[in-house]
């Protein structure tokens, strides 16, 4: 996904949750880029998690991982979704658990992207879903 190196030092401003829906949006702003506003929409959400949410949350850096990266970043991937799933770090025997191998098929398949945000302060926010777009948000809409 283009965009993504961005929000690097950005904040988060909001994190908005449909469980109905399964859509995550995620208001950003931008350090660079005039301070310019970004939301990254994420739907068709399989699983979520925002570890250590606070009121100040701020941006290190954000990767998307799709098929097309999988090979070479099946570790971080495989260390992310396993956080994702059962809330830790895995073990290496961890990486041999079933549900984790089948949602790293669902990845490399393209049938899922996961979402990494990696905080400087505050926020891990991991989710794993079938789409997720990054888009500006209009001076308007606010």
């Amino acid at each position: 996904m283009n965009g993504l190196e961005f929000l690097v030092e950005s904040t988060v401003d909001s994190v908005h949750v449909s469980a109905k829906e399964r859509k995550i949006c995620i208001e950003l702003t931008c350090a660079w880029e005039g301070n310019e506003r970004k939301k990254i929409t994420a739907t068709g959400v399989d699983d979520f998690i925002a570890d250590e949410l606070r009121l100040s949350n701020i941006v290190d850096r954000v990767h998307c991982f799709d098929a097309a990266d999988f090979r070479e970043n099946l570790s971080a991937i495989a260390d992310n979704l396993f956080f994702l799933m059962r809330g830790r770090s895995p073990t290496p025997a961890d990486l041999e658990w079933g549900p984790l191998k089948e949602k790293l098929k669902s990845i490399e398949s393209g049938v899922l992207k996961l979402l990494v945000v990696e905080p400087v302060y505050g926020a891990t926010i991991i989710l794993l879903a079938r789409e997720v777009q990054l888009e500006l948000i209009s001076n308007e809409a606010l």
